[in-house]
């Protein structure tokens, strides 16, 4: 029976939570791309390979040609394009399931170590951490943000405990971020933020973080060093100035990753509810004291999430280390697993894999084989390439990265910020919404032709305008060409 004892050996709980929750992601990740702007991603990286340089002016739309554009995610992106051309769809998926696995492990570190080596509770409460924001985990330089969010909460555990070594990690990390996402501020604010609540003092069971005075210089210290490398970008002080975006009501209003939670959403009812209120409950229930910096880290997540909900990812890995300290107190029975428990899960964690090879040769090919023909208009992109459909082309939002991809110049595109300037952003939302402006407004672009989804108003009105006809129709687009006589009137009365 040594066989049996090994095998037990091996079988510890921890291990096999962690593995099959990876496996889970990793076969979640292999399905087919949705998101609207990973194309244009793609297509942003290999532009950057094939000029060896990193473009400052808009190489993609017509509307916004040559006007000046922050490229704040150029390494992600590139990464993201020599992967896709040396490896295919397996090469962006494995870099997903990287940064997730990552992201988890860096986690399931953290709650050991806030949780003093509750291993199990651990592996749980890290799992949670991504599981809770899993609708948000798509292949977009965000990844990166999130990873390195829950690194730097482990690092700054370790400066707590004492270990100010790990400020040394910090310098090479804010470099990374800072050229691989527009979001290096939240590391730069963590930083400080550590320092400033190490002067908090005890609030009831909320027990303050104690930390020396010299750990607090060398964490403002870390802070003006980080900023200084944060500038080490093509962008310089651009990158810093995104989160100003979010005082932009048009695009905050427009663009739905930036709007407020919908609680009657699907997710979110059986989602991110429940999760909060597992947070919630195990803090309630604790009867030991609670970090303060934890609490009022998720705090702090939650109430960004009610007003973006791109924060969720955030408030899901803030919530890992409550949740260890939580679990910790109410399910010591895990601690001591019984032989059947470890067999059953063992035998779940054996299904996971199963299905994990199963799904890996699905993974083959290029990544265009991988784009889901009903999120983006492949057959109606194809249609325009092939045919002469004559221009200026108007696009729906969602449909733009994927004709970046395609090497059709855009309208407007998921790059929000450069088509703000002009109004243009706003006359296309005027044209989507069919404004009052809109048949104005189609004259004053001179558009001859536009790709849309079926039931847009817009759609709709294009559909029983004489001036129109369609052409080309999918279930998920519509090509629109403008008649020639009207075209031709539109062209002289511009002129």
């Amino acid at each position: 029976m040594n066989w049996l004892r090994k095998l037990e050996s091996v079988m510890r709980i921890e291990l096999l939570l962690l593995l099959a929750w990876i496996c889970f992601f990793a076969i979640h990740a292999g399905a087919p791309l949705t998101d609207p702007d990973t194309p244009w991603h793609l297509a942003t990286g290999q532009y950057i390979l094939a000029h060896h340089a990193i473009p400052t002016t808009d190489p993609f739309s017509w509307s916004m040609r040559g006007k000046p554009w922050v490229t704040q995610e150029w390494l992600f992106e590139v990464v993201l394009a020599w992967l896709a051309q040396h490896a295919g769809f397996i090469g962006i998926w494995a870099l997903a399931v990287f940064l997730h696995t990552a992201t988890v492990l860096v986690l399931y570190r953290l709650c050991c170590d806030v949780s003093a080596g509750q291993r199990i509770f651990s592996a749980v409460a890290a799992s949670l951490g991504t599981a809770a924001g899993l609708d948000f985990w798509v292949l977009r330089p965000q990844l990166i943000s999130y990873t390195m969010f829950a690194i730097f909460l482990w690092i700054l555990s370790r400066v707590e405990h004492g270990y100010l070594k790990a400020l040394w990690l910090v310098p090479p990390l804010i470099l990374i971020w800072a050229n691989a996402h527009a979001s290096v501020s939240i590391g730069i604010i963590m930083l400080v933020f550590e320092a400033v609540m190490s002067l908090i003092p005890n609030v009831g069971r909320l027990s303050r973080l104690s930390l020396s005075n010299r750990a607090r210089m060398y964490l403002l210290l870390t802070a003006v060093v980080a900023v200084a490398i944060g500038f080490l970008n093509p962008n310089t002080y651009h990158e810093f100035m995104y989160a100003l975006l979010s005082n932009n009501s048009l695009m905050v209003n427009s663009i739905n990753e930036w709007h407020s939670p919908d609680f009657h959403n699907q997710y979110y009812k059986y989602g991110v509810i429940p999760f909060v209120a597992l947070v919630l409950i195990l803090l309630i229930l604790r009867k030991r004291s609670v970090p303060l910096k934890y609490v009022l880290y998720f705090g702090g997540c939650f109430a960004l999430t009610l007003v973006y909900q791109r924060f969720m990812p955030y408030l899901a890995i803030a919530g890992a280390p409550l949740i260890a300290f939580g679990l910790s107190d109410c399910l010591r029975g895990l601690l001591h697993p019984s032989r059947m428990f470890r067999y059953v899960l063992g035998i779940l964690m054996c299904g996971v894999v199963v299905d994990f090879f199963v799904a890996v040769p699905n993974l083959r090919g290029s990544v265009d084989k991988h784009f889901s023909a009903n999120a983006y208009p492949i057959d109606a992109v194809n249609y325009l390439k092939q045919h002469d459909i004559p221009g200026p082309l108007l696009n729906a939002y969602d449909f733009g990265g994927y004709l970046i991809y395609e090497h059709i110049p855009t309208f407007v595109d998921g790059r929000t910020d450069i088509f703000l300037e002009n109004n243009t952003f706003q006359d296309y939302m005027d044209l989507q919404n069919l404004a009052w402006d809109a048949p104005e407004l189609l004259d004053q672009y001179g558009f001859n032709s536009a790709i849309l989804p079926p039931g847009y108003a817009l759609s709709v009105y294009l559909s029983n305008n004489p001036d129109w006809h369609v052409v080309y129709q999918t279930d998920n687009a519509e090509i629109f060409v403008r008649n020639k006589e009207t075209a031709k009137r539109v062209s002289l009365s511009g002129e």
